[in-house]
């Protein structure tokens, strides 16, 4: 047998045979590892889903809260049970229907006493004899159908001077669960997202319509006992993915489950097990034909290369077999030789040149997708602390906040002071001017008390047009002297429209930390009720509070 011959035969034996086999062992395995993909995918979609769902949770409770934060609406409320004079009843109705005009999505706000009674609806229509069936301790966010829509009820107690004088229950227009349950990218041709909330009897009732059953929505059930059904697993609280397992139809998937605990919610996202073993079996289809390819692709490879080496070893024998006889010289075959060897080296060296240049890009692409996700994570904690339009803390990072500063200064016995802003008479400038000169004034307001304050004061917009000031180390003088200053030059902002020109004032309730009695929700009831009084007296002042009376301070002004 000739060199060569011997050669390509070895080189198809030692390149050809191995890839064959590991492409075999890759092959059996690969089924396996693009499930496990597969997994992955749909437990991250089902992830973001959940934090998608969480965050429009968030932004009801924020506008829930700028509703039941208005001061007006509690005293008004309170007034009413204490009297029933309608006068009391029309001053909630306007509040509330002002408190509408300001957010979107909503469809309804409904004002109950506090033995749950109906006290006044936005909805003309809406019967005044209905009831609150469940008197919630806390904000509390549900799913319900009403008249065809799915809708997200947020129902939240009205405290006034430590009593619960009523509820207030906002519906908003369920747009977020909706989308999310027609939006199916990702999940194939036969995925699916799922959305139970409980029923009264602990079964999983769907709360949005399903891609195979369009009037699910609060009709259609899955048993409690259903144990081996997804959606089931999610109630349970149970975060994992289930293979093969039975969905409302009966009909095997593979799923992920997860479970929002505050609200008591199911989530599931699912697809059908002959999608996804349809394609794995397309993909280990095409490592087949490119098992096939590379094999073919060695075997030539191993031939050329034992031609390319068996050439000079046969010129070796040629010129051996002339030197022999004294015809040829022996420089000859070291330049051929050294040739070859340096050729081969060159294509090594291109070939760890190119390994590490692909190295490179991806840990390049691993940087900047890294980067990308800090960034969207920045900004959706951005969103879920600030308020839009003025850039303040919104109400919920507000409390946290007075929490902290509160336990600071009763542990070290620091001062602190809380201040409750309100601008006077701003539904004049919207009624007036217009919502976007409105929007203007709170916008201009928010960066202007942003600017005055210190480092390590907090400023919040905790109403529709009221703010909240928490003055860490702040003594009663000191935090008088900075208020003024804050009333006066707010006085004196000016303000353009097509309109003509105007101004603004505000008034200003402030309340000291009294370390003997205090809790964090009495301090910021003082300051609320001295703004209350600041409002009766006047407007365009500062009332100061104390544990036993709310006093005026010195520098009251003409409103």
């Amino acid at each position: 047998m000739k060199l060569k011959h011997l050669l390509s035969l070895m080189f198809v034996l030692m390149s050809a045979v191995p890839l064959f086999l590991g492409l075999q062992y890759l092959n059996n395995h690969f089924g396996k590892y693009s499930r496990e993909q597969y997994v992955e995918h749909l437990s991250a979609m089902s992830a973001i889903a959940e934090q998608r769902i969480q965050s429009a949770i968030e932004r009801i409770r924020d506008n829930s809260a700028l509703i039941s934060s208005r001061t007006q609406l509690r005293l008004s409320l309170d007034q009413w049970t204490r009297t029933g004079e309608v006068r009391h009843r029309a001053k909630i109705a306007k509040i509330i229907h002002d408190a509408k005009q300001g957010l979107s999505h909503l469809r309804e706000i409904r004002i109950y006493d506090a033995a749950g009674r109906l006290v006044v609806s936005t909805l003309e229509a809406e019967p005044q004899t209905a009831e609150l069936q469940t008197k919630p301790e806390k904000i509390e966010v549900s799913l319900a159908a009403n008249d065809g829509y799915t809708v997200a009820i947020s129902r939240e107690p009205l405290i006034l001077d430590h009593t619960t004088v009523g509820y207030v229950e906002a519906q908003f227009f369920a747009d977020f669960i909706n989308a999310l349950a027609r939006d199916r990218t990702g999940l194939g041709e036969t995925g699916e997202w799922l959305v139970a909330v409980r029923a009264e009897n602990g079964d999983a009732l769907f709360a949005v319509p399903l891609k195979y059953d369009s009037a699910a929505a609060f009709k259609r059930r899955v048993s409690k006992d259903r144990h081996d059904v997804p959606i089931i697993q999610a109630m349970l609280g149970n975060e994992i993915v289930l293979d093969h397992a039975p969905d409302y139809r009966e009909e095997p998937v593979l799923a992920s489950t997860r479970y929002l605990p505050e609200l008591d919610w199911g989530l599931v996202a699912k697809v059908s097990e002959a999608e996804v073993n349809e394609l794995v079996t397309r993909n280990q289809s095409l490592i087949y034909v490119a098992e096939f390819v590379i094999v073919l692709l060695a075997i030539a490879v191993g031939v050329v290369l034992a031609f390319y080496i068996a050439r000079p070893i046969e010129k070796l024998r040629a010129y051996t077999a002339l030197a022999s006889k004294g015809s040829l010289e022996e420089p000859h075959l070291e330049r051929a030789g050294w040739k070859e060897a340096r050729d081969l080296a060159d294509h090594f060296t291109f070939m760890i040149k190119a390994l590490r240049e692909l190295n490179e890009n991806l840990q390049a692409q691993v940087a900047e997708r890294t980067q990308a996700l800090n960034e969207a994570n920045k900004k959706l904690e951005k969103l879920a602390s600030e308020d839009p339009l003025t850039g303040l803390y919104n109400r919920r990072l507000f409390d946290i906040r007075l929490s902290e500063e509160f336990d600071r200064a009763t542990r070290y016995r620091h001062d602190l002071a809380a201040a409750m802003l309100d601008l006077d008479h701003f539904k004049k400038i919207n009624d007036r001017f217009g919502h976007a000169a409105g929007d203007e004034v709170l916008s201009k307001v928010g960066s202007f008390l942003k600017a005055s304050a210190r480092a390590s004061d907090v400023v919040a917009r905790v109403g529709g047009e009221e703010f909240c000031l928490l003055l860490p180390e702040g003594s009663k003088s000191g935090a008088m002297a900075f208020l003024e200053r804050i009333r006066a030059e707010i006085e004196a902002l000016q303000f353009s429209t097509a309109n003509g020109q105007f101004t603004v004032t505000c008034s200003i309730g402030l309340a000291c930390l009294d370390s003997t009695t205090e809790t964090e929700q009495t301090l910021i009831e003082r300051a609320d009720v001295a703004l209350y009084q600041a409002k009766k007296t006047g407007r365009n002042r500062i009332v100061q509070s104390t544990q036993k009376a709310s006093t005026v301070s010195e520098f009251p002004k003409t409103a």
